[in-house]
This record gives C-alpha cells, structure tokens and sequence, in this order.
C-alpha cells in the first residue's frame, strides 16, 4: 500500500539473492523499486485529480486508482517476503520497524482529521471510522460521504493485516513452504473472487481482504522464486519475451476492470517487476530509476496517505484547484517531518537491541571458552 532513499530502509529492501548489487544505490536502496512506487502513486492520484475536477467519477478507464493500490500490494508482498528470506525472522523486530515506518504519518493524519471536526465541524471522519482506521479493519466497514475522509485506509487496513499474519506463517511454517502457501492462497482468492464478482465488484465490497491479497500473495510467490538460481536464470533468458505482452496486458487491465483487479493482473505486475529485478541496465529499468521518479516513490507513502482530504472534494474548480497546491505541502512536511524521522528512529532501537544482543552472546562464548 506499501512502498526511501536512507540506509535504514533495509528493513524494507530485498537482499543480494533477489537484487543485484548494480541495481542498488550506496546507501541499499533499489531505485527501480522506487520508480514502481512512483507508477503507483501516480494511478491513484490521476484517478483522484481527474474525479475531484469533473466533480463526479468520469470514464471507466480512467479509475486508475485500483490498479496503483495492486501495483503497492504486489511491491509489498515482494519486498516483506524477500526480506523475510534472509536470515532469521525476528518478530519483534520486524513489527517495531513495520510500526514506526507506517503508524507516526497516519495516526498524525488521523489527529488532523479529528482536530479539523472539533475545531470547524467538518464532518471529515467519524468515531466508527477513525476505530476501524486504528484496529486495522477499515476495508470492511462502509463509510460514505464527507465523513470518510479516512476511507483510503482500507488499503493500509489490508497491508496491516500482512504484516501481522505473514510473518507469524513463515516463522511457524518455515520460510522454504512460503511459497506454496502464497501460491495457494491466491489461487484460493481468485477462486472466490470469481464465484462471487458480482457482489464484491462495488464500491467498499471490493476493499475486502478475502478478495484482494492475492496480490499481496503473488508478491509473496515472485520473492522466493527470483531467489532460486535456476528460475532466475530461466527469467534473466526469457523476459525479454515477455515484458512487452506483459505491459500491453496492464493496459488491458486498466481500461476493462475498475473495482476487482484481476488475478492475472497481479501475475502481470509480478512479471514486470521480476524483469526489472534481472535486468536493471533494461531501458525499462533505467527509466523506473529516473531521479524524480525514485524520489516521487520515495514519498509516496505519505503522498497517498494525505491525498484523500485534499482530493475528495466535489467543490468549484478553482477551490480543487487550491485544495490540490496544499496537498504537496502536507505530504512533503509529512515525510520529512514525520516519517523519516519516525523510521530512522524504528531502525535504531531495532538495531541497538539486535547489537546489545550480540555483545551478550560474544561474553558469554568468551566466558565458555575460559572457564
């Protein structure tokens, strides 16, 4: 939902077996993950740009909105399972850091939220909403109006759901099943979603998590994959062939389906992303690692989580107009103020604790080996 330019992102960041050293910046970050994250944000935002001016949802191919809250799903599921993969899953670790990195910016947007209600009777969220915003639930709830400021939570509702569920998975199953367990999971997603389109292809049903992790989950799959020696020299061979009908698929995707993205639109981004990963001098890559790319991706978070208040508003066209000039302020102030600082921060409290604990294993194999 789910996708910095600073070291201590690594928490986020796929290790050498998936990522080659050339595709990485000094400091580890994946440029070329950014420019996906820029491609992301960019859909919901020509969505929420183009609603916002004609004051009503316009031509189908232009919900685009959906298709970049996939395109974050599939990079999330990607980045937590590789890293995950790497060595020993440290739970507490993983949540402190998933916790700093996402909660500071939208419990500060929450707070502004409520504080606009009390201080301008605003309407802008509600007791109900703001709870389910807070426990994660937010995708099953319907909230509609001015009072749903706070109803773009639903995609982080679901990442939230991941993160506490999948690494609890790997941990007890054992990372080397978490790829059959992504596998059938979203093939049992896509199942149901298909038995039961018509239903959930609506606004708010189609937020549910039980017909959208399968991205998450075809993430989960690819990170494992591109980790095996032989699949990724199988995919370093044949993905010239593919990415080219695999873009033209997107396309496809984009323009026919609006609230329900498909299964094999997540199996396409999984492609996409895949070739970038063994080819990063590609002229796709090299244009996803484009500096205003990387850098809108690096703040797309906080760019997706304050668009919403500022984007919702069926007003005149010049008050959207204004309203759209505010909205960078916020969410750049957000990320330099808030998240950054928020993550660093996470980074190094996990960090200290991981380095205390190896002082105290290191003493206690000196004390063995003098006694």
């Amino acid at each position: 939902m789910a996708l910095q330019a600073e070291k201590f992102h690594s928490s986020t960041t796929p290790g050498p077996s998936v990522w080659p050293d050339v595709a990485r910046r000094s400091e580890g970050r994946v440029p070329v993950l950014d420019g996906w994250r820029s491609i992301a944000i960019l859909l919901v935002l020509f969505e929420h740009i183009g609603t916002s001016l004609a004051g009503r949802y316009t031509a189908p191919w232009r919900q685009t909105g959906q298709h970049g809250v996939t395109l974050f799903f599939v990079l999330s599921g990607f980045l937590i399972a590789s890293r995950l993969a790497e060595g020993p899953i440290d739970l507490k670790r993983f949540y402190l850091r998933r916790f700093f990195r996402l909660m500071p910016v939208a419990w500060a947007y929450l707070a502004a939220l409520v504080l606009f209600d009390l201080l301008a009777n605003a309407h802008f969220t509600s007791l109900r909403e703001v709870c389910a915003c807070l426990f994660f639930y937010r995708n099953f709830i319907s909230v509609g109006g001015g009072g749903a400021m706070a109803g773009h939570s639903w995609s982080l509702s679901i990442e939230e759901q991941f993160y506490v569920a999948w690494p609890c998975l790997l941990r007890f199953a054992g990372p080397c099943r978490g790829g059959w367990f992504a596998a059938a999971g979203a093939l049992v997603c896509a199942w149901f979603r298909l038995m039961h389109w018509s239903f959930y292809n609506r606004q708010w049903y189609a937020f549910h998590t039980e017909v959208r992790a399968d991205a998450l989950l075809i993430g989960c799959l690819f990170a494992p994959l591109l980790g095996n020696p032989r699949v990724r020299s199988f995919a370093a061979k044949q993905s010239e062939c593919w990415t080219l009908p695999a873009l033209s698929l997107l396309l496809f995707c984009i323009a026919c389906y609006h609230w329900l993205p498909p299964l094999f639109e997540s199996l396409t981004i999984g492609c996409l992303v895949a070739a970038s990963a063994v080819h990063p001098r590609w002229l796709m890559a090299r244009s996803l690692s484009w500096r205003p790319l990387t850098w809108l991706g690096t703040v797309s978070y906080s760019i997706y989580v304050w668009q919403q208040v500022f984007l919702s508003h069926y007003a005149a066209r010049t008050v959207v107009i204004k309203m759209m000039c505010l909205m960078p302020l916020f969410a750049l102030g957000s990320y330099y103020l808030i998240e950054r600082r928020a993550t660093r921060f996470g980074y190094r409290i996990t960090s200290a604790r991981g380095a205390h604990a190896a002082e105290v294993d290191g003493a206690l194999v000196a004390a063995q080996e003098t006694a």
